[in-house]
């Protein structure tokens, strides 16, 4: 006896058509982000890394490693996660996910504290490691409840601060392009100013988004 498919509605449909989308675009713009950092990782001399960077190599080689492990298992996780795919590739991915995280946030933390630079564009960069941990954790211990829903929305906001080392650098190039701001051989006012925006704006936005679609749901 042939088993029947279940029908979906053309509302879905096109839902998973805009999700889809949405994750290719982002992962065009990760695979940018890891040719624009990829040296780190294939030259490892002090003219790839430049002096400032070069005292602190093992950290920032550890925190590019641990963010490009997250964005990329990430990517495929908000995929798995909000087409309703989850099963044991998306279980193992989440370890996958969460110790890229870890590695990226001590590694993060280390170098927010250590690297010569204003007080503002330090604390921007030991901010953004802080909302990494929380809101992974988060994610983590909503799945460990199972509080679905709770892990969608917590993992969200956790790509989204994952995302933020991506955002950064696209950000910063386009204001360059269009805004001239004196020289800094350290962080210039661009890189202070997306040491805070290229995390707090994206979950800004989202955290509406987030919330709409959970009042939508528990409406119907």
């Amino acid at each position: 006896m042939s088993a029947i498919a279940p029908s979906r509605s053309p509302a879905s449909d096109d839902s998973h058509r805009g999700l889809f989308v949405g994750v290719l675009i982002m992962a065009a713009a990760s695979v940018w982000f890891v040719g624009y950092r990829l040296h780190y990782l294939t030259d490892y001399s002090l003219d790839s890394y430049g002096s400032y960077f070069w005292p602190r190599r093992f950290g920032l080689l550890a925190h590019v490693s641990g963010g490009i492990v997250a964005v990329s298992a990430g990517l495929v996780q908000i995929w798995l996660g909000l087409s309703d795919r989850v099963g044991p590739l998306h279980r193992r991915l989440g370890k996958v996910y969460v110790t890229g995280v870890l590695i990226g946030v001590v590694a993060g933390f280390y170098l927010a504290v250590t690297i010569p630079g204003h007080l503002p564009y330090k604390i921007g960069l030991f901010m953004l490691c802080v909302a990494w941990l929380i809101t992974t954790a988060m994610a983590w211990y909503s799945i460990r409840r199972r509080l679905y829903e709770q892990h969608r929305e917590w993992m969200l906001r956790s790509f989204i601060v994952t995302f933020a080392f991506v955002t950064f650098r696209l950000a910063s190039s386009w204001l360059r392009s269009l805004i001239a701001v004196p020289a800094d051989p350290i962080a210039d006012e661009i890189d202070t100013l997306m040491a805070w925006a290229c995390w707090a704006i994206p979950l800004l936005v989202a955290e509406p988004l987030i919330q709409l679609r959970a009042i939508r749901r528990a409406a119907a």
